[in-house]
């Protein structure tokens, strides 16, 4: 791809972002389950080990519809701001890592490309996650931890967005995890 000089590319690793969200994996767990223990004992989070343990099976197909649905709220969110729409979005999968990914082939101002790469972690992960300690659901808050850290490439990618002014527009890369920044 040919990048202009108004062009800037970031590109982030597949395996980097796969460690970090495996290294995301323990501060998660530790921000998560603390509160949830303190408010609601340690009970319903044993309880929800064991159900988690007693339903593997089903806590896999779970989680693989989970992982197609965190691809899905990346691009129905980028299809609401893309003139194209859905015409602008595609989904695959990096064979070699493993890593579903969706791509917006159209350029988004800032806050439509940050909004669409949060959404999943904020559904699938953190209002879960929230609801668990709520309501004492220890199999929900230990998904939710799981669901939080496969967002960890896309918390990668948000923050390097972060150092771009609100002005500039923001085109998802078309073969990397990453993007192109074009300047207005």
């Amino acid at each position: 791809m040919e990048i202009n000089s108004n062009q800037t590319e970031e590109v982030i690793e597949v395996g980097k972002a796969n460690r970090l969200a495996l290294l995301m994996l323990f501060p998660i767990t530790a921000i998560a389950i603390i509160p949830f223990v303190l408010i609601n004992g340690f009970e319903p989070l044993a309880n929800g080990v064991v159900f988690l343990k007693n339903h593997q099976l089903y806590i896999l197909l779970a989680f693989l519809l989970l992982i197609i649905i965190h691809e899905g709220l990346h691009g129905v969110t980028w299809a609401y701001f893309a003139k194209s729409g859905f015409k602008s979005i595609s989904f695959g999968i990096k064979w070699s890592y493993l890593t579903p990914y969706c791509h917006c082939s159209e350029p988004l101002r800032r806050n439509h490309y940050i909004l669409g790469g949060i959404m999943p972690g904020l559904v699938t992960g953190i209002l879960p996650m929230l609801y668990a300690v709520v309501t004492a659901n220890g199999w929900l808050l230990l998904a939710s931890i799981f669901l939080t850290a496969t967002a960890g490439g896309d918390i990668l990618v948000l923050k390097r967005v972060l150092k771009y002014p609100s002005s500039h527009i923001f085109m998802d890369h078309p073969k990397e995890i990453g993007f192109i920044v074009i300047e207005n």
